[in-house]
């Protein structure tokens, strides 16, 4: 079959054509794939840096994707090696595509929607009216983010990132509050304060220094010290690591929490996918995707470009 497989964690994937057919275990079911997008959890798996990476070569990257069950139905499956013709998915481990739906742009647009979805929903416990900052809005990831803060009923989106004329298209799909994370470091940091001063749930799609500065700039300034503020780590594209000051968690109520795959069941994310399929069919999300056929992953491995890419099998 053809699949783009990683003989090498330090080389790009290499398109083969006579990749061998998956064996099926008596749990999983053959998916042919539609298409599969090209996410950063799929850069990560193909590198052997995500944390729930193996050792195991050769390896085919991908981890999710839309394709159709032997029946005929179309479906939306979460199952690592996606970037191949078919691939062998856990029984349970889809959900059903509803009628009308642009496949393409759910293979892009699925993973980003689900990791704020998850993360207000089941690890911050997210209620109409709360106010949410989103470090990394311009991101595909975080621009999904806020229009889901949005359609969940936040009161208020503070949409924080250093593309200055990306910062600014947020209002558009519901930010209230925009922080340009480009701006002076004393300009950047009042504002920071000033928008976390009451906020309830911060979606940190950045980590690294970027979140410790953050975390520095608002918590002195917080209005009520007594107020839950829940910090809940989804990325890390600003640095695996954070130096963040121990005194802030006694200073005021500060929850650091992560989000991500491990840390919400499997239960829960199948009904984050239907929900969000059902917001789609509803109302569809802003959502930009640019595709390639899976033969062209060497040289769609690094084009630049803010669209997600989503390969075609």
């Amino acid at each position: 079959m053809k699949a783009a497989v990683v003989t090498d964690f330090k080389q790009d994937p290499k398109f083969d054509n006579q990749f061998p057919t998956p064996i099926l275990n008596p749990d999983e079911v053959l998916i042919n794939v539609i298409a599969s997008s090209l996410s950063n959890r799929a850069r990560s798996g193909a590198a052997g840096s995500h944390y729930t990476s193996t050792d195991q070569l050769p390896m085919i990257p991908g981890v999710d994707g839309i394709g159709t069950l032997p029946t005929g139905e179309q479906v939306y499956f979460a199952s690592e090696g996606t970037f191949a013709e078919q691939v062998a998915v856990k029984k349970g481990h889809w959900v059903t595509v509803p009628d009308g739906l642009d496949a393409i742009k759910l293979a892009g647009m699925m993973n980003p929607a689900l990791s704020s979805w998850m993360a207000l929903n089941y690890r911050a416990n997210f209620s109409t009216g709360q106010k949410v900052m989103i470090l990394g809005a311009t991101g595909n990831a975080g621009m999904m983010a806020v229009q889901i803060a949005k359609r969940l009923g936040a009161s208020e989106i503070i949409a924080v990132a250093r593309n200055t004329e990306k910062l600014k298209t947020l209002t558009d799909l519901g930010a209230t509050q925009l922080v340009d994370l480009s701006a002076e470091p004393a300009q950047r940091n009042a504002q920071l304060a000033k928008a976390g001063s009451d906020v309830d749930i911060v979606l940190d799609y950045l980590w690294g220094d970027v979140a410790a500065n953050a975390m520095t700039a608002i918590i002195p300034h917080r209005q009520n010290a007594e107020q839950l503020l829940q910090w809940v780590e989804i990325g890390s594209s600003a640095g695996q690591t954070a130096p963040i000051p121990g005194a802030g968690f006694r200073a005021v109520a500060l929850s650091l929490i992560g989000s991500g795959q491990g840390s919400v069941a499997p239960i829960d994310m199948m009904k984050s996918l239907n929900a969000i399929l059902t917001a789609e069919k509803e109302q569809p999300f802003t959502f930009t995707t640019r595709t390639l056929p899976l033969s062209d992953v060497e040289a769609g491995w690094h084009l630049p470009g803010n669209e997600r890419l989503v390969f075609t099998i």
